[in-house]
C-alpha cells in the first residue's frame, strides 16, 4: 500500500533519473566559409539525429535538440564571427533551442553527427548568387592587388633601365666608379628576382 510519502519519493527519483538522461550541449565552434557557415556543438551524451530539428525565419536560424539542455552561459559567451550577428540559447522542459542571427541570407542547412555521436555538425548554406557575389568580390580584390603589384614592378623596371642607360652613356670613356650604372643594375636585378618569386 502506497503512502503519500512513498509517491513523492518515487516522483523525485523519477525526476532525478530523467534529468540525468538529458544531454548537456556546450562548446560551440564557428567556422565561416565562402559558401556558408559550419558549426560544431559538443554533447555530454550520444545524440540521435531524429532529435535535431531546424528552421529559418528571415535572418534567424533556429536549431532545437530534444532531450537535451544547453549550457546557456557557455553558449552565449561564444565569440561571434562575421556574418553571425547574435547568438541565443533557450532551455525548455524537453528540449533546448539555439538561435543564430546571420547577416547573409540562408538557403539551406543540414545536420550531421560525428561517429561517436557526441558532436553535432551544422552546415548552413548561402544561396548560389550570394556565393558567386562573394567569389567575385574576392577575385576583384585579388586582381586589384595584382594590378598594384604590376604597376610597382613597371616603375622599378623603368627606373632601373633609365639609370642603367644613363650610367652607360655618362660613363663612356670614364675610368672612375659609375654609381648610376651600378644602381640601375641593382634595381633591375632586384626587381627581376622579386617578379620571379611572386608569380
Amino acid at each position: 500500500m502506497f503512502t503519500t510519502k512513498t509517491v513523492i519519493v518515487l516522483l523525485i527519483l523519477t525526476g532525478i533519473s530523467n534529468g540525468q538522461d538529458k544531454t548537456l550541449l556546450n562548446d560551440l565552434n564557428i567556422d565561416t566559409k565562402q559558401n556558408g557557415i559550419f558549426l560544431t556543438l559538443q554533447s555530454s551524451l550520444p545524440l540521435r539525429i531524429e532529435n535535431i530539428t531546424g528552421w529559418v525565419n528571415k535572418d534567424w536560424f533556429y536549431m532545437t535538440v530534444h532531450e537535451a539542455v544547453g549550457d546557456t552561459i557557455e553558449l552565449r559567451s561564444t565569440q561571434l564571427i562575421h556574418p553571425i550577428l547574435a547568438l541565443d540559447n533557450t532551455n525548455a522542459e524537453e528540449s533546448t533551442q539555439l538561435a543564430l542571427r546571420i547577416k547573409c541570407e540562408i538557403e539551406n542547412y543540414e545536420f550531421y553527427l560525428s561517429e561517436d555521436k557526441h558532436t553535432i555538425i551544422i552546415a548552413i548554406y548561402y544561396p548560389a548568387e550570394t556565393v558567386v557575389a562573394l567569389l567575385e568580390q574576392s577575385e576583384s580584390k585579388r586582381i586589384s592587388r595584382y594590378k598594384l603589384n604590376s604597376r610597382l614592378l613597371s616603375v622599378f623596371y623603368l627606373t632601373g633601365g633609365a639609370l642603367t642607360i644613363s650610367g652607360v652613356i655618362s660613363g663612356d670613356g670614364y675610368d672612375g666608379k659609375n654609381t648610376e650604372l651600378t644602381l640601375g643594375l641593382i634595381i633591375l636585378s632586384g626587381t627581376y628576382v622579386y617578379d620571379l618569386l611572386t608569380q
